[in-house]
């Protein structure tokens, strides 16, 4: 869907929140929220422009939070 602009991240640690979570995207553009359901380990990113989110899921796949956990990045 070339108007999708929301990015999925899997593999979250619990302790992660919807602010940290916005942290680590918010320098590849301006997001319009930021969703983590409750006991999945997965959240959702939607940026306003699309390349935005292009940018963030070629940059940020695979990347290690707290250490240990690499998350993967997806449409939403």
């Amino acid at each position: 869907d070339p108007n999708n602009t929301t990015v999925f991240v899997g593999g979250l640690p619990a302790c992660i929140s919807e602010e940290t979570l916005k942290s680590f995207f918010h320098h590849f553009g301006d997001i319009t929220y930021c969703k983590i359901p409750p006991g999945k380990g997965c959240g959702f990113v939607q940026f306003v422009r699309r390349q935005d989110a292009e940018l963030a899921i070629a940059k940020m796949n695979d990347f290690p939070i707290h250490g240990k956990s690499r998350i993967r990045l997806s449409w939403g």
